[in-house]
């Protein structure tokens, strides 16, 4: 009895241990992707108008072909990144450059095959996919002005072509500017100004256009847009949420203006190194890049712009080309270094003293426009609206851009050394405007008789 109990327990240690063994080699034996290589798993973050549009064609371009779409939020995608390092993903195609970068530093994306002649690297100069081919440029959103023709004309204005036409005085109430902090594509917008114009320059042309506007925190309208309704004659935006708007309003007609100096951003796409289907993965960027996939973002219903140059000069009815268009040397890591310092003086200099600084425009414009622009007093308050809290040769302290670091990784940092910066830009903006409503209450009276 002894023995028969001994042999069936050491039976069912090597059966278990059998078993054991077989379930390792099975889950251990890399994927084989010619065995099962028929799909492609997609991560994005596009709108359905835009990934299943694309998805169709794909499928209906390669029969027996699949594409399954798992959708997230660009910062969603950040951390789910962090977590599993993009484990069972092979494509990612998003607008969201800081995963892209991210994802390459820890070397977990493969090289494409890319044609450079047709699919160029840069835009003036200003890089648009990964220098090493390991994300590519697959479509560019634009910088400019959303703004309704007939409130323009009701204004007595020609329609917007400028960053700096959106301060004329007919503007007061009739402008929509988004503030960086709230808004995701902001920081860049602003960051395109300052580039273009310098940081001197570039403030005052948006402290001049803030005392027009009526600022917003998201990047659509919450209901119907105010701009094809005409409640407000323009906005600064991107492109594309100009073609969402009047798809799903409907309520009148929005026009867009690209100004001269503006920036293109580039959303990406890019193959997991370690993607389990990387045929069916190629093939789908391959795709999406030839010139049949990037016809498909010209449709009225996705309304992006190609990065295929040949496209545009097929399509001379385009209302841009943004591979002819002169560059100011767009640096987009030079701005990521002082986006929350940026963002962090916006609020203070533009966002929370707005309602004052309505005033003290409207007054300034008034006095300008009754002919005394040119007395010192006058001058000098309009310098203390526009000079900037915080100085070109200031902007650059390494100590500064730090106390206003900010990362995807974490909230905004509140540390002592911010919050007694702030508290002095605040006190410094008040004692400008005190001296500025105390220089022009002498003409505010004559304005007035």
């Amino acid at each position: 009895m002894e023995y028969n109990k001994a042999s069936r327990i050491d039976s069912w240690k090597l059966l278990l241990l059998v078993t054991c063994s077989l379930i390792f080699n099975i889950y251990s034996q890399p994927a084989r992707a010619n065995e099962s290589d028929d799909r492609v798993v997609v991560l994005t973050s596009y709108a359905e108008e835009v990934s299943t549009r694309f998805q169709a064609a794909f499928e209906q371009a390669y029969p027996g072909k699949r594409v399954e779409i798992l959708w997230r939020h660009g910062e969603d995608a950040y951390y789910h990144f962090i977590q599993t390092g993009g484990e069972g993903i092979d494509v990612y195609w998003s607008p969201a450059p800081g995963n892209f970068a991210m994802l390459r530093r820890e070397n977990r994306l493969a090289r494409l095959n890319l044609d450079h002649k047709a699919l160029p690297r840069d835009i003036g100069g200003m890089p648009i996919s990964d220098p090493d081919d390991y994300y590519a440029a697959f479509e560019l959103a634009g910088y400019g002005i959303a703004y309704n023709p007939d409130a323009v004309k009701a204004l007595g204005l020609q329609p917007p072509k400028e960053w700096a036409d959106l301060a004329a005085n007919p503007y007061a109430n009739k402008v929509q500017m988004p503030i960086p902090g709230s808004v995701g594509f902001a920081p860049v917008l602003y960051e395109a100004i300052l580039q273009a114009y310098g940081w001197e320059k570039g403030w005052e042309i948006l402290s001049e256009i803030a005392g027009n506007v009526v600022f917003n925190r998201t990047s659509l309208p919450d209901g119907k847009d105010p701009v094809a309704t005409g409640d407000m004659a323009a906005r600064m935006t991107m492109d594309f949420f100009v073609s969402i708007s009047t798809g799903t309003d409907g309520s009148g007609k929005i026009s867009f203006s690209y100004p001269s100096r503006t920036v293109y951003n580039p959303a990406h796409i890019a193959i997991f190194a370690k993607a389990p289907h990387p045929k069916t993965a190629r093939e789908f960027v391959d795709f999406a890049l030839s010139e049949k996939g990037q016809k498909l973002l010209l449709h009225p219903d996705i309304h992006r712009l190609p990065v295929r140059p040949a496209l545009y000069k097929a399509r001379p009815e385009l209302a841009v080309n943004p591979f002819t268009k002169d560059s100011f040397g767009y640096n987009a890591s030079f701005g990521r270094e002082r986006h929350g310092l940026v963002s962090a003086l916006f609020d203070i200099a533009l966002v929370h003293f707005h309602d004052r600084q309505v005033t003290l425009w409207k007054t300034l414009h008034a006095t300008e426009s009754a002919g005394f622009g040119a007395e010192p007093d006058v001058k000098r308050a309009r310098q203390l609206l526009t000079t900037p809290l915080v100085s070109d040769s200031e902007q650059k302290d390494v100590f500064l851009r730090h106390a206003f670091a900010f990362t995807e990784k974490a909230e905004k940092s509140a540390s002592p050394a911010r919050i007694q910066i702030e508290k002095q830009w605040a006190t410094d903006l008040t004692a400008r405007m005190d001296e500025a409503h105390r220089l022009l209450e002498r003409y505010k009276r004559q304005v007035t008789r």
